[in-house]
C-alpha cells in the first residue's frame, strides 16, 4: 500500500540526510515517477561526479511507479492554476502532484510553492 508520492525536493532531501525526510521514508511506503528520477539525477550531476550521481539516483529506481498518460491533462490544468495564483510550478512538479492525486496519496514536498495546497504533505 502506497502512503506518499515524493517529489524531487523530498528525494534530494532524503539523499542529503535531512532527518525529517529520512524518518518519513523509513516509516512510510513512498513512491515517485521516472520524471522525478530525471530531475534528481540532473540535480546530483550538478553537485557531484557522474559515477556517484548514478549510484545515488539508482536507489530511487525501486520507488518508481507507472503513471497513466492521461495524468498529463490534470498536470497541465494544475500547473496553469498554480501559475494563475503566481506560484512557480514546473512541469515535473505538476506531473508529480497529478500522479499523487491519481494514486490517491499525498504529494510529499518541501517546495514553498506547495505550502497550503490541498493534497500536499509539506515538510521542510
Amino acid at each position: 500500500m502506497v502512503d506518499l508520492f515524493a517529489d524531487s525536493y523530498a528525494l534530494v532531501a532524503v539523499l542529503e540526510g535531512n532527518e525529517r525526510y529520512v524518518r518519513i521514508f523509513r516509516r512510510k511506503d513512498v513512491v515517485t515517477s521516472s520524471l522525478n528520477l530525471l530531475e534528481v539525477y540532473a540535480t546530483l550531476l550538478r553537485r557531484i561526479d557522474p559515477v556517484e550521481s548514478r549510484e545515488l539516483a539508482s536507489g530511487i529506481l525501486a520507488m518508481i511507479v507507472p503513471v497513466p498518460p492521461e495524468v498529463a491533462f490534470i498536470a497541465g490544468e494544475f500547473r496553469q492554476s498554480m501559475r494563475s495564483h503566481r506560484k512557480d510550478c514546473s512541469y515535473i512538479d505538476a506531473w508529480g502532484y497529478a500522479a499523487a492525486g491519481n494514486l490517491g496519496v499525498p504529494f510529499l514536498t518541501g517546495d514553498p510553492a506547495f505550502r497550503g495546497v490541498e493534497g500536499v504533505q509539506f515538510v521542510r
